[in-house]
């Protein structure tokens, strides 16, 4: 063999050894989820992960699970992001846990495109090194494959449906909470909530339904920005304040469209619309004055505009806000003792640990009632 093919031959094998060792080392950081040492929890699909005693890197992926991560005052513990949630990270007025999100956040690295059932980067979650990956909407059988390529337990977290507080994103919270050594934080946060709850329907408990302003929720937000006719049975805010909802007499539930003449025969006397289709609502009313104009809500100035809560998952803190803003529009003797500006302080400081003005002034676009009438008259 010349000088010349030795050479080769013993740098190829030099190459080759330095690969090898940097797999071992990158694969051997991490040991399977089988093999972690800490304690085995079952998560929200009722699937048994292994995960550490200490969660000090986490990763969090899918709709939602930042914003859980933020209620608990942990984002500094991620080290990998969504790209979704780096390109939406100034979206304060339908996201406002971007609040909590600082310029270094942004600069940590991108572990997948993000979205509803989007899979990350298996190789650029294995370089972030967490301890734990949490996601939401990504299916449990997705998230077996995730951790089997990555070595990394994977937790899956829910929110149960869209745009209500139920068992599940209690739990979902509390689990979190256990994981992230905040189990307090997220007790007290849940028993926030209920107390929120049960102080709205306090309020509304006895008013007689013939005595209950009719109310109409339009424009409402669902996989984009609709017109008048898009509304919802069963509105979350409005069932917790117990508004007379007329979308829930038709005998249907969820999100749907109903006629133009419906509308008029409703004659509702106060109409609620998603802020969110402000601008369509706006450019149809400038098409079709006369219909607009025919409505008793548009006549007494009772339009009021509301948040939109369901951005990348629910922003409880909006649907909250939401429903004391729908109590006081429609039973203001119930709620004269309640300030809007004040209760949006206390709902977002609550949940987010700071007031909304002290951080970032923009937040003013979120306070009412910046969201009250609609000027349709």
């Amino acid at each position: 063999m010349t000088v010349r093919k030795t050479y080769i031959v013993t740098i190829t094998a030099v190459l080759l050894a330095v690969v090898l060792a940097v797999a071992v080392l990158r694969f051997s950081t991490y040991s399977r989820p089988d093999e972690i040492a800490g304690r085995t929890i079952v998560d929200l699909a009722g699937r048994k992960v292994s995960v550490p005693d200490e969660v000090t890197r986490l990763v969090a992926l899918g709709p939602g699970a930042l914003r859980l991560v933020a209620y608990l005052g942990a984002t500094d513990r991620i080290v990998g992001i969504e790209d979704m949630e780096k390109r939406m990270a100034q979206d304060l007025y339908v996201r406002p846990y971007a609040r909590v999100l600082d310029e270094a956040f942004l600069t940590r690295p991108v572990v997948g495109t993000g979205g509803p059932g989007a899979l990350p980067d298996p190789e650029q979650v294995l370089m972030c090194r967490p301890d734990l990956i949490v996601a939401i909407g990504i299916d449990p059988g997705q998230l077996d494959n995730i951790q089997a390529k990555t070595g990394v337990p994977a937790v899956y977290l829910s929110y149960g449906e869209l745009g209500v507080w139920r068992e599940k994103a209690s739990h979902s919270l509390s689990l979190l909470g256990d994981l992230l050594g905040k189990a307090e934080r997220a007790a007290a946060l849940n028993e926030y909530v209920v107390q929120l709850q049960q102080d709205l329907k306090t309020r509304t408990a006895d008013i007689d339904e013939n005595d209950m302003p009719s109310a109409y929720f339009g424009g409402i937000s669902y996989k984009g920005s609709h017109g008048l006719d898009s509304t919802q049975a069963g509105y979350p805010p409005a069932c917790m304040v117990g508004a007379r909802n007329l979308a829930d007499g038709l005998g249907t539930s969820g999100h749907f469209f109903v006629d133009r003449e419906q509308i008029l025969t409703w004659d509702p006397d106060f109409i609620f619309v998603d802020a969110a289709s402000r601008l369509i609502l706006d450019q149809d009313f400038q098409q079709n004055r006369g219909f607009y104009r025919l409505l008793s809500a548009s006549k007494s100035g009772n339009v009021r505009s509301v948040l939109p809560y369901n951005y990348y998952n629910t922003n409880i803190e909006l649907a909250l806000l939401n429903a004391y803003f729908i109590g006081k529009s429609l039973y203001p003797e119930r709620f004269r003792d309640i300030s809007m500006e004040e209760k949006a302080h206390e709902i977002m400081e609550t949940f987010l640990g700071t007031r909304p003005d002290q951080q970032v002034p923009a937040y003013r676009s979120l306070r009412f009632p910046e969201t009250g009438p609609v000027m349709w008259r």
